[in-house]
């Protein structure tokens, strides 16, 4: 038992390190916002599952990609979503880095960021290019 405190402490420790998050709220008043939002969340639920969704949102919490307001949001609309079993894709409940990528681009797009056709046509090539080496070398 002392050891889960001690990893509660590193936890807290880790998260005071990354504030502030890249998100920290979603307005209220926005309604382009929410829609994306709500867009993020189905592509999150169809990729891993809904029941892993508060996970992976734990997760961007941790790293600092979400503040303390926009996870409390994200998890209320969460409760409100529901994705057919038949959009979801299979696998282990996990995302894939591909995923990753693309929910740091929904959190820069709810920041007011816009994401250029350049800026993701160059993200793709870095990824071929991560996969070819991947390939290559470890020969998958």
């Amino acid at each position: 038992m002392g050891e889960v405190f001690k990893m509660d402490g590193l936890a807290s420790t880790i998260l005071e390190v990354h504030k502030p998050a890249k998100l920290e709220d979603i307005p209220d008043e926005d309604p382009i916002a929410i829609i994306l939002a709500l867009k993020w969340l189905e592509y999150l639920c169809e990729r891993a599952g809904v029941e892993n969704v508060s996970d992976i949102l734990d997760f961007y919490y941790m790293l600092g990609w979400l503040g303390d307001k926009a996870l409390a949001k994200l998890l209320k609309f969460l409760k409100g979503i529901k994705v057919d079993e038949e959009n979801v894709v299979e696998g282990s409940g996990k995302l894939n880095i591909t995923d990753h990528i693309i929910s740091l681009l929904f959190i820069e797009r709810l920041n007011g960021k816009k994401i250029s056709a350049e800026l993701l046509d160059k993200i793709e090539w870095e990824l071929r290019k991560i996969k070819k080496g991947a390939e290559q070398f470890y020969g998958i």
